[in-house]
C-alpha cells in the first residue's frame, strides 16, 4: 500500500492554482484571486441577450431596445478586446507601460464606440432605423 505522504504527492495537480490564474482571466481578478465563473457567466447571459436584442431593435425599435443594444454591443466588444490584452500583452513579455496602455485603449474604444452608439439613439434615427437602413444598401 501506498503511504499518505506518497499518495498526497502522487495526486497534486501538475499547475497549481496559482501558476493556473497567472495565465486566465481578467487582470483585475487576478490580482484580486476573485473566481472567474460569475464573471464567465455574465458574459455568456450578454451573449445570449444579444441575439434577441438585434431582433427586437429592428422589429420594435424604441430608445429603451436600442439602449440596451448598445449597451451589450460595447460590453461585449470590451470583454473580448479586454482577453486579447490580457493573453497577448501580458507584463513580463512586453512590459507594464503596453499593458496599461492596451487596457487604456479599449477602454477609451468602449467608451467612444458607447457615446457613439447614444448619439445615434437620442439624435439620430435609433439603432434599429440604422440598421435597417445599412440592410437596404
Amino acid at each position: 500500500m501506498l503511504s499518505l505522504k506518497l499518495f498526497r504527492r502522487l495526486n497534486k495537480p501538475l499547475l497549481a492554482a496559482p501558476m493556473m490564474a497567472r495565465f486566465t482571466g481578467s487582470a483585475a481578478a487576478v490580482k484580486t484571486g476573485k473566481n472567474y465563473a460569475s464573471h464567465w457567466r455574465t458574459e455568456r447571459i450578454v451573449s445570449i441577450a444579444l441575439m434577441g436584442l438585434f431582433p427586437a431593435s429592428v422589429l420594435y425599435s424604441s430608445q429603451i431596445v436600442d439602449t440596451l443594444l448598445a449597451g451589450s454591443i460595447s460590453l461585449h466588444v470590451y470583454w473580448g478586446l479586454e482577453a486579447l490584452v490580457v493573453d497577448y500583452l501580458r507584463v513580463p513579455v512586453v512590459g507594464q507601460l503596453a499593458n496599461k496602455a492596451g487596457h487604456a485603449a479599449i477602454t477609451l474604444l468602449a467608451i467612444v464606440t458607447l457615446a457613439g452608439f447614444l448619439q445615434v439613439i437620442f439624435v439620430g434615427d435609433g439603432l434599429g432605423n440604422a440598421i435597417v437602413t445599412l440592410w437596404k444598401l
